[in-house]
């Protein structure tokens, strides 16, 4: 079966059911799961679907009405799914387009009254003084190191398992991104 046949199939299969999994796509096209990646890697950058743990959502789940702004520390556009939104104690909203970037921001400005962040797995907002952080995962998702936000803990550790890292509080995921910023300007 060709590429475009695979990508086809898998298309169809997200009309049908908003999500598919690589298992399954892997035993229904008889090819390998590496080879399913490499499928949703091309419809992700091709902003068809998102990817999630073990398969993928229909991209439209993740677009918004209105474009996107821009990243407050590193000027990247702000991506719908690794978005956070801190507010000043003016009332100001300033965007990050990832938890790397907010942590540096918290690090870098006092004026910060509160924070929410996109949860990485269901894509809903959450506040980050309660979020678990995962630092430093095998999946780079926007800057590095990569930082993944999570509402719930054992989900956290469960995606930790696959694609390692440290779990962490807002505190201890700030001072790794900090100490890791730091130590490559000192390279």
């Amino acid at each position: 079966m060709l590429a475009i046949e695979r990508r086809d199939y898998i298309l169809k299969k997200l009309q049908e059911t908003g999500r598919v999994q690589v298992s399954e796509l892997s035993e229904a096209l008889q090819v390998s799961r590496m080879t399913i990646h490499r499928d949703l890697d091309a419809l992700e950058e091709e902003g068809l679907v998102k990817k999630v743990f073990g398969g993928a959502v229909s991209a439209v789940d993740y677009r918004r009405e209105e474009p996107m702004g821009r990243c407050a520390l590193c000027g990247r556009p702000v991506n719908v799914h690794t978005r956070v939104v801190l507010r000043t104690r003016q009332g100001n909203q300033i965007e990050a387009c990832c938890p790397h970037c907010a942590l540096l921001l918290l690090e870098t400005r006092d004026d910060i009254a509160s924070g929410l962040a996109v949860d990485f797995i269901h894509g809903k907002m959450i506040n980050l003084k309660t979020a678990t952080f995962l630092v430093n995962p095998d999946v780079v998702v926007c800057c590095t190191p990569p930082v993944l936000c999570f509402a719930d803990e054992e989900e956290a550790h469960r995606f930790q398992l696959g694609f390692h890292g440290e779990l962490t509080s807002l505190d201890e995921a700030q001072e790794l991104t900090t100490h890791h910023m730091n130590l490559s300007a000192s390279d």
